[in-house]
């Protein structure tokens, strides 16, 4: 099965050594995402130590870097949330249902850390999707 690796701009040009995202067959792995905005270049917290503001970056980033590979937000079956304050996790609730909406939700694990990579940032997300085989046309 081959692999196909993932680094859409303006993520590629920080020269991180991982990929955005790899897919695997039907299988999308998407590392780890920062409420990051791209100021001059330069990746930027968003809203520091506000959880929703950055859940609401993270997943439109999210969203963004999956078209990239032919998917979208209702292709991700798991994602794992990292906090820097459990008690942020009801502010967050309203978010996650604007983009996921309300049925078929993705299955979800939340867990609090004691920081994470950048100043400011209080949340990170990363997901596992599945793309399924379009469907195919009958021979006419």
């Amino acid at each position: 099965m081959g692999k196909l690796f993932h680094n859409p701009e303006p993520f590629r040009s920080e020269g991180r050594p991982y990929a955005m995202a790899v897919k695997a067959g039907k299988l999308v792995f998407l590392a780890g995402q920062l409420g990051v905005e791209f100021v001059q270049e330069k990746r930027t917290v968003v809203a520091p130590g506000n959880a929703a503001r950055q859940l609401e970056t993270i997943l439109t980033n999210i969203r963004s870097v999956l078209e990239g590979i032919g998917a979208g937000l209702r292709d991700i079956c798991w994602i794992q949330i990292f906090v820097t304050d459990i008690d942020d996790r009801l502010k967050m609730d309203p978010v996650r249902r604007r983009f996921f909406g309300e049925a078929d939700l993705p299955a979800a694990t939340m867990v609090e850390v004691s920081r994470l990579a950048l100043p400011g940032a209080v949340v990170e997300v990363n997901a596992i999707a599945v793309i399924e085989d379009p469907p195919t046309q009958p021979p006419a």
